[in-house]
């Protein structure tokens, strides 16, 4: 147990980590509708948050390999408790700039906390890095479950500044996380290079990095499974409400939401038992599976089951990919390396966030679930064919328990 005390706090801050996160994306959208300009830019602050983010994931990965996790953890929650205040003040002047400098300053918090899993990949022995990775993400089971009462809570206390009290709210979870990441079990060791490693190892460039096929197939299993989940997502409460079951909405995606965090109790178990190969293969089945449910019918129930099938492939892809990953750099590489993956994750999550809604507008729900297809294609042919190609081998065996 004592081999997993960073792993159960890492957790902890994970859980605090992505209820900030949900209560950025469900209200920053909605004070933005009621303090700016121009209807048009009212998603614009959420926008922002993640191009911040995914700015600031290779920086926040540098800053981390020249001093320790952390004091990138720690420098990252300062950003965020800054951020949230900032929100929660420009809530109260109605100052769509200040809110959207807000969602600007959030970005290196969001991008420190993706760096969580990797820590408690780092904290565990080799064999042992999938549940690792796995357990983290369980605390966003966690924050799915509190985060509608808690948010819900505070907004009532403060119901003369609507919203107000969301953005309070992410203030305290954001410092909370002070708290597991001091306690930590110092990871400075992690970024130190292995005694076996050769000088040519040490200082390969980032082109012969990116051309291995281990790095290829785990980015494109992380960014497109986190590009077809949000993209889907995103669109799933507008094509509900255009087929007037809007009300539905909120309960269909906690299920999603539930569903992209509960099987972390045993993914990294399965990637242990099975490989990487077959637990993303796997992933990549489900979305197939949501997306033809998501085009055979437009009830609450093709919706429910589309949505919790999308979150059980995003979690199979994101902990193989993931795992994957650890396994194509050397220490000294690791902060270039995970630096690139979260920028290469969030810049394509981030374009099919905004690609969602306009699709929907310009061409229907079909269209978005067959876009879907043609990604989840792309990802299926590259995994597919490099693992044929003996082009992984070494890196997907099964580990032993």
């Amino acid at each position: 147990m004592n081999q997993y005390r960073n792993v159960i706090l890492l957790a902890i801050a994970q859980a605090c980590y992505l209820a900030t996160s949900m209560t950025v994306v469900t209200f920053a959208g909605l004070v933005g509708a009621s303090t700016a300009p121009d209807p048009g830019l009212a998603t614009l602050p959420v926008t922002l948050s993640i191009v911040a983010t995914a700015l600031a994931t290779a920086p926040m990965s540098m800053v981390m390999q020249r001093t320790s996790r952390r004091f990138g953890f720690r420098l990252g929650a300062a950003f965020g408790t800054v951020a949230a205040l900032l929100a929660a003040y420009a809530v109260y002047t109605q100052s769509f700039v200040l809110l959207s400098l807000a969602a600007l300053v959030i970005g290196p918090f969001q991008a420190s906390a993706q760096y969580y899993r990797f820590a408690a990949a780092e904290s565990v022995a080799t064999a042992l890095a999938p549940r690792a990775i796995s357990l983290v993400l369980i605390g966003g089971l966690v924050a799915a479950l509190l985060m509608p009462t808690l948010s819900g809570w505070f907004n009532d206390q403060f119901a003369d500044h609507q919203y107000m009290g969301a953005f309070l709210f992410a203030t305290i979870m954001i410092g909370l996380v002070f708290v597991p990441v001091s306690l930590l079990k110092p990871l400075e060791s992690a970024f130190q290079t292995d005694a076996g490693e050769t000088e040519a190892e040490l200082s390969r460039p980032m082109s012969a990095i990116v051309k291995q096929a281990g790095f290829i197939v785990a980015v494109v299993n992380a960014a497109l499974g986190y590009a077809m989940m949000s993209f889907v997502m995103t669109a799933t409460p507008l094509a509900m409400e255009i087929c007037g079951i809007g009300a539905e909405s909120p309960a269909v995606i906690q299920k999603h939401v539930i569903a992209m965090f509960l099987p972390s109790l045993f993914t990294g178990f399965l990637v242990q038992r099975f490989g990487v190969v077959p637990i993303l293969m796997v992933g990549q089945a489900l979305f197939a599976i949501a997306f033809l449910t998501a085009l055979s019918g437009i009830e609450i129930m093709e919706f429910s089951v589309a949505l919790i099938a999308l979150g059980v492939g995003w979690n199979f892809c994101f902990v193989g990919g993931t795992t994957l990953l650890t396994r194509v750099h050397t220490a000294a590489e690791k902060g270039r390396v995970q630096g690139l993956n979260e920028f290469l994750v969030f810049s394509t999550t981030g374009v099919a966030s905004f690609a969602a809604g306009l699709i929907l507008h310009l061409y229907g729900w079909q269209t978005v679930n067959q876009t879907a297809f043609l990604m989840l294609v792309i990802a299926s042919v590259v995994t597919l064919g490099a693992s044929m190609s003996g082009r992984l081998r070494g890196l997907i065996e099964r580990q032993p328990k």
